[in-house]
């Protein structure tokens, strides 16, 4: 692992739905536990390796079309977690995230420090 630190620009909230990852090769199924509007970490059912390109797909509740992710790139893998960065999304897929993001943010408690 990296011992470089770097500062991440979004805001990231802790998600618990299902996803589905595919390549060229293979569709995997995952948990998605934390997400962004710049990248998700995802413990899978297959193996992914650093640098692999994938479109991801998570089903919403309250939506008929899931969210797509056109092209995602694997940042990092831990056995089955992995981390992705999103390269390419749609304009309405990005509004669908970020609002996804929001009710999350919306309903967290607030810290006590």
């Amino acid at each position: 692992m990296s011992k470089h630190f770097k500062l991440r620009t979004y805001q990231r909230v802790m998600s618990c739905g299902t996803g589905y990852y595919l390549s060229e090769d293979f569709l995997g199924k995952g948990i998605v536990w934390d997400m962004s509007s710049g990248g998700w970490r995802i413990q899978g059912d297959h193996q992914v390796r650093i640098g692999m390109t994938l479109t991801l797909r998570m089903e919403l509740p309250d939506e008929r079309v899931p969210l797509e992710i056109e092209q995602a790139v694997v940042q990092w893998v831990d056995g089955r977690d992995f981390g992705i960065y999103i390269k390419k999304i749609r304009r309405s897929a990005a509004i669908k995230l970020e609002r996804l993001i929001g009710r999350h943010l919306d309903v967290l408690p607030l810290s006590k420090n």
